[in-house]
This record gives structure tokens, C-alpha cells and sequence, in this order.
């Protein structure tokens, strides 16, 4: 009997070992199932910075083939460049797990191919496909590193390919903001391409002409920017058509210097209407008009300054009904504006030139989160124009770009010349505050033509559905700058186009082409994607006043702090014990 006792005695603990053993098991795997068909992530971060927006995840989902990602920021980094690859990784993961095995990603070193000739092949490649290379310089306290890195990758999908630069290029912002705004910037990027290569067909964008707009080589950097980011790109003569077709998802209207209104009468504003029913169907808008004549060319020419005039398109009328009026005056901005060269004196046979401040080229900056402007360096402008917004029932207005605190808007007729730069600006003359340039319109817009057309010409439409006359639109947008030059490229001596945004003078590049891919990103858009851009990833930065003063605090919590912990678990440990098994 003794033996008995003692047998059940000694078999009972590994008994009930092996039945939490089995029952952890049981627990674990029951878990791994359900994680399997009722998939969650938990971001317990405030800013949410590792989840994704709901059109994002939408999209993940709806994948029909693989997403191939390469990723060629890889190598010794450093902290800072670090950080942004690890986010790169966060966020693919991310879509990966909405988009399963229909996402696929790899990091690769093009530094790290060992061939000299294959490794310079394989940079000219990824040159030539839009990865623009930086050069990385890394201090030690021994020597300097200088390294050339490759801060971007490609996404291919269904034979097709888009480059993605992942780093910002971003002028007056530090290393490290820019480095978080390359972060916060990073989802929209990645579903933005995605969107652009799985979406049925590209969006189409129609550029107007009959008006005396921007000519090719003037809109040649925009236009293959636009086809290269799948984008379908056409020219609309207005002039030869009798609307505008729906099948264009937004129209672009790019500085015309002709008139709307057609001296032959009963043509008198048949272009006019024809882009207001193109709204009223629920077309979009980019509209990029000059508010007055004035010229560099027309100022050069004439040593007197050019007297500058009110522009006359025959607009205003269209354009306040929408719910906005461009002034006609002309912008000066003494705090942020673009340096012109002129000539100072003669040196021999050579001209000797200076670059002087040019009041009347402002530099637009832009306060809001709105996606189109947020985190944008400024924007280049020639002779802007302010905004006036108008109340309007049911339209929501959004200022995308604005002046500086110092600005002025002189009106017209009015001379400009060179005169202003001999003396200093009085800041006392340059108190008007944020002058808008452009402007967001969002809603229901009523007709320019409600009643106003003949009952005849609206009983002889009414069978043509393309003709049938509308009053109202559906919800729509548009958005209206008050500078056409904003969209259009410098020329190169040779007739050919430098990038748009870039300022030769100065060698600059300015925001001009991010804001207006911005514009028509935001105008086509159906699915939300672009909203991602208002994602935000606050900047935690080390106070190293404080660190210093509290450096032998924190030392003591850090270090000694977790080995008391250990300690006193272990006296608490064996209290246990000897009060639970000790007889």
C-alpha cells in the first residue's frame, strides 16, 4: 500500500506538467488558426504612423497578380538614412499584409556588385529609370566616408514598371525632416504607384488649345512627366469641336493670351460653354490664368518699365460663378521672391551683371495639410495675380498657395520697371499678409449660362444627349491659379525643355512640378490614395539640455534599476517556493 501511495504521490506533478504542457499547446495553436482567418495588426502608436488608410487596404486586397518591389536603399547606412530604410521595410510589410504573397519586395546594394563594369551598368540603369543617386558623407571621429547610395526603388506589375524616389527633396528643411517627411510620404508613394500600374486605364488628361496657351516646348517637361507616370496625355483643339468629351478625366487650361469672347455674334461665348457644360457633366478643371499682360521680354525691350494691363479673356464672368475672382493686379513679395540678373557695368568688351532681388517673381508657400500642398517647398511664380473667393452656396474653397506676411498687390494699369531694386523695399508698403495664387473648389457648381439660354437653342439640344444643356453639376472639383507660367519649363538655348521648377539663373529646383502633378493627382483621383499624403509621423527629438543635466539618473535607471528587478524577483522566488513545498 506504501508503495501504491507513494507512486500516485510522485506521478501527480509530471501528470499535471504534461496537462498544462498539452494545454499551452492546445492554446498556441487554437491562436496561430484564428490569427490565420481572423487577421488584425495593432499599432498602438498615437499617430498610427504603421497603419494603413482604408483605401490603401482596399486596394492591397483587390491585387489580381504579384507586386514586385525592389528597393535599392541598402548598404552602411547612416542613422538617419537607416531609419528611412527600416520605414521603407515597415510600410512593405504593411502591404503585405493586405496584399498576402501578391506583394513581394527585396532590398538590393547596386554598391555591393563586385564587377566594376556590371556595377556601372547597373547604376546607368537605374539612372536612366528615374532613381536619382545621392552622395552619402558619413564623420567618424577618425576619418570622413563619402559614399554613393541610391534612396529609391521600383514597383513592377503585369510587365509594367514605375520608378519611386523615397527620398524628399527639400530645400531649408534639415537632415532630419527631411528624413521624416520621406517617412510620412512613404505609403502614399508605394499605393500610388501601385494604383497608377493596376488601375484598367490611365487617367486622361486633355491639354486646351485655341487660345494662344503655353506651346509644346513650354509644357514639354509637365507632358512627359505626366506619360511617364502612366498618365494619357492629348491635346483638345476647342476650336474644332462642338464639346468636350467625358472621356477626358480633367482638362488642363495653360495660360491662354487669346480671348474667350468670339467677335462673330452668335459665336459670342460658344468656347466659354463649352468647357462650363464639360463641368456641369462632372469634368475637372485645372485652370492656370495670368491676371494681367506683364512680360519680361516687354520689360527688357523697353528701358522705361512696361505699363502692365488688366488681362482680358472674357473669364471673369465663368470664373465668379464658380466662386472666385482673379484681381486684376500684380504681386510684389519683398520676404521670398526669385533673383533676376541685369547689367551693371562694362568690363573691356564684356557686360558685367548682378542678381538683384525681383519683387514681382514671389516664392508660394502653403500652411495647410491639404494633400496637394502639404510639405511642399515653395512654388515659383512670374508676375502672379491675387485671389479673391466668393461665397458660394455648397462649394468648399481651400487655399493650396499663398504670399508671404510682406507682400502687395499693385493694381493695374500700372508701370513696372527695374527703378524699385535701386534703394531698399519699405517693409511699411509690403503689408498685405498671405495673398492667395490658388485656390481648391469643391462642390456643386451652378452654370455660368442658367438662364440665359434661348428657348430654341434648348428645344434643338434637348435630343442630343453630348448637347443636352445642364444647369448644375454633379460633385466636382476644380481647382483655379492665378499664374500660368507656374506650369510652364524653362528653354534651353537649343530649343530644349529643362525640368520644370528648375531656375536657371540660380540653379534651383522649386516645388512647381510636384504641385501641379499634385493638382491633377488630386483631380483624377477616385480612390482616396492621395489623402495618405496627410499622414503624419511626429518628430520625437532628444532634448540634450536635459539629458545632460539628468545623464546619472537615467544611468542608475537603465542600469541598475533592472538588476535589482532580477534580484528581487528572485527572493520572491524562492520565498514561494519554500512557503509552497516546504513542510
Amino acid at each position: 500500500m506504501r508503495s501504491t501511495a507513494g507512486g500516485n504521490s510522485s506521478s501527480s506533478p509530471l501528470r499535471y506538467a504534461l496537462i498544462r504542457l498539452s494545454l499551452a499547446l492546445l492554446i498556441i495553436a487554437l491562436a496561430n488558426i484564428a490569427g490565420y482567418f481572423f487577421y488584425q495588426r495593432f499599432d498602438l502608436t498615437s499617430e498610427k504612423r504603421y497603419s494603413l488608410s482604408p483605401s490603401t487596404k482596399k486596394m492591397m486586397r483587390g491585387l489580381k497578380d504579384v507586386v514586385t518591389v525592389k528597393v535599392y536603399l541598402a548598404g552602411d547606412l547612416n542613422a538617419g538614412f537607416t531609419r528611412l530604410r527600416e520605414s521603407v521595410r515597415h510600410t512593405l510589410d504593411a502591404l503585405r499584409a493586405y496584399g498576402g504573397s501578391n506583394i513581394q519586395y527585396t532590398f538590393i546594394d547596386p554598391m555591393a556588385v563586385e564587377n566594376l563594369d556590371e556595377r556601372k551598368a547597373l547604376i546607368t540603369d537605374l539612372i536612366n529609370r528615374g532613381i536619382k543617386p545621392t552622395n552619402l558623407t558619413t564623420v567618424s571621429n577618425s576619418d570622413s566616408k563619402e559614399q554613393l547610395i541610391f534612396p529609391g526603388a521600383t514597383v513592377a506589375y503585369g510587365g509594367r514598371e514605375m520608378p519611386v524616389q523615397l527620398l524628399e527633396n527639400q530645400i531649408g528643411y534639415s537632415p532630419v525632416e527631411i528624413i521624416n517627411n520621406s517617412i510620412i510620404l512613404l505609403e502614399y508613394k508605394f499605393a500610388n504607384a501601385i494604383k497608377k500600374l493596376t488601375q484598367y486605364r490611365p487617367p486622361r488628361i486633355g491639354f486646351l488649345r485655341g487660345h494662344g496657351e503655353l506651346s509644346e516646348i513650354e509644357l514639354a517637361d509637365i507632358k512627359q512627366t505626366l506619360q511617364q507616370l502612366h498618365y494619357e496625355v492629348k491635346d483638345f483643339d476647342i476650336t474644332q469641336n462642338y464639346y468636350i468629351p467625358d472621356r477626358f478625366d480633367a482638362i488642363v487650361i495653360a495660360k491662354p493670351r487669346f480671348s474667350f469672347l468670339n467677335p462673330v455674334k452668335d459665336k459670342e461665348e460658344i468656347h466659354k460653354f463649352k468647357i462650363d457644360q464639360y463641368i456641369m457633366r462632372g469634368g475637372k478643371v485645372l485652370w492656370l490664368i495670368d491676371g494681367t499682360n506683364a512680360t519680361m521680354d516687354s520689360l527688357r525691350g523697353n528701358p522705361t518699365g512696361q505699363v502692365v494691363m488688366a488681362n482680358e479673356l472674357g473669364l471673369e464672368d465663368m470664373l465668379f460663378k464658380y466662386g472666385v475672382r482673379i484681381n486684376n493686379d500684380i504681386l510684389q513679395d519683398i520676404n521670398l521672391n526669385l533673383p533676376i540678373p541685369l547689367v551693371v557695368g562694362q568690363m573691356g568688351n564684356a557686360p558685367q551683371t548682378r542678381m538683384f532681388s525681383w519683387y514681382y517673381f514671389p516664392l508660394l508657400v502653403s500652411d495647410n495639410t491639404h494633400p496637394i500642398s502639404r510639405n511642399l517647398d515653395p512654388v515659383a511664380a512670374f508676375f502672379a495675380s491675387s485671389i479673391d473667393t466668393i461665397k458660394k452656396a455648397g462649394i468648399r474653397k481651400t487655399i493650396l498657395l499663398h504670399t508671404t506676411q510682406n507682400a502687395k498687390a499693385q493694381l493695374t494699369p500700372s508701370r513696372v520697371h527695374f527703378g524699385i531694386l535701386q534703394g531698399k523695399p519699405n517693409p511699411a508698403y509690403y503689408n498685405q499678409s498671405e495673398l492667395p495664387v490658388a485656390v481648391l473648389l469643391e462642390g456643386k457648381f451652378e452654370s455660368c449660362y442658367k438662364n440665359r439660354m434661348r428657348t430654341e437653342y434648348l428645344a434643338a439640344t434637348d435630343t442630343i444627349e453630348q448637347l443636352r444643356f445642364i444647369d448644375q453639376s454633379p460633385e466636382t472639383k476644380m481647382i483655379v491659379i492665378s499664374d500660368g507660367d507656374i506650369i510652364r519649363n524653362e528653354v534651353r538655348s537649343d530649343s530644349t525643355a529643362f525640368p520644370l521648377g528648375y531656375y536657371p539663373y540660380t540653379r534651383q529646383q522649386f516645388a512647381n512640378k510636384d504641385f501641379i502633378l499634385n493638382c491633377i493627382e488630386y483631380l483624377t483621383d477616385n480612390s482616396g490614395i492621395i489623402e495618405t499624403r496627410n499622414k503624419e509621423v511626429k518628430l520625437r527629438l532628444l532634448d540634450h539640455l536635459k539629458a545632460g543635466e539628468q545623464k546619472l539618473r537615467w544611468q542608475l535607471i537603465n542600469v541598475a534599476a533592472p538588476i535589482l528587478l532580477i534580484v528581487a524577483a528572485g527572493f520572491v522566488w524562492n520565498w514561494w517556493r519554500k512557503k509552497t513545498y516546504v513542510r
